[in-house]
């Protein structure tokens, strides 16, 4: 099962970093990862597609996104 989380984050590449290796440590397979600046601010958007291979439950990957101090708001796209 494949779903879609979009989040808004502090801009720049060390937040990027931060959020991949997280998932990656929570064994959360990434499809994929798109990062875009938000113009005229420090946040960027960052949409992410996770493949729960392990049934660990989604709700568990975006609990420990929120919990990076970088991570400033997080919603699940469909």
């Amino acid at each position: 099962m494949e779903k879609k989380v979009l989040c808004r984050v502090d801009s720049g590449l060390e937040t990027l970093v931060r959020v991949v290796g997280l998932l990656k440590r929570k064994r959360f397979e990434i499809r994929s990862v798109n990062m875009e600046e938000i113009k005229d601010s420090s946040f960027a958007n960052l949409e992410i597609t996770l493949k729960d291979e392990f049934n660990l439950g989604f709700d568990q990957a975006i609990n420990q996104m929120e919990k990076l101090v970088s991570v400033h708001d997080i919603k699940e796209v469909n």
